[in-house]
């Protein structure tokens, strides 16, 4: 069977209309809602990455059973999972994209982990009394300091076309 490559505009049309049969709550359990900005992705990049562009035919092969996906006794979901998986991991290794927000999670759980070890450490040098207050304030200017952080450096490679 010979697949043909179609374009991100036509893909999106067989897309809507598969997806209007499966409800909202599978949509957001199966994390479909990432598909678009994928498929545009990697539809830019196909022209320049053969990589992207055997994943772009793979992501394509692998929504023409979208509106099946739920039904008992296949490998649909699964095997999209999966391609998924392996698709980001590319966009990551080859292309250094992350998915939107990533970068805004790590930076908050490093300054979460500095804030509260930092707060904790000047709360036992003024008091030991005050270590639980130190500790929660630490960890919040620390969660607030990698929101920002995380937030400038998403900015950064938005401009780079680093994000999706």
């Amino acid at each position: 069977m010979v697949f043909i490559l179609l374009s991100y505009d036509d893909w999106m049309e067989e897309l809507d209309e598969k997806a209007s049969k499966i409800s909202r709550i599978q949509a957001v359990i199966s994390n479909f809602e990432v598909l678009p900005r994928l498929g545009k992705l990697l539809s830019e990049k196909a022209e320049d990455c053969p990589e992207c562009k055997l994943y772009w035919a793979k992501l394509q092969e692998s929504t023409e059973h979208l509106d099946q996906f739920f039904d008992d006794g296949n490998e649909f979901s699964k095997d999209f999972d999966n391609l998924v998986e392996e698709i980001l991991k590319h966009l990551k290794s080859h292309h250094g994209i992350r998915p939107r927000g990533y970068m805004v999670a790590v930076y908050c759980v490093v300054g979460m982990t500095i804030g509260a070890g930092l707060g904790s450490l000047i709360s036992l040098a003024v008091s030991a009394e005050t270590l639980k207050g130190g500790l929660i304030l630490g960890w919040l200017i620390g969660v607030l300091a990698g929101w920002f952080a995380g937030k400038m450096k998403e900015e950064k490679m938005r401009k780079l076309n680093q994000i999706f």
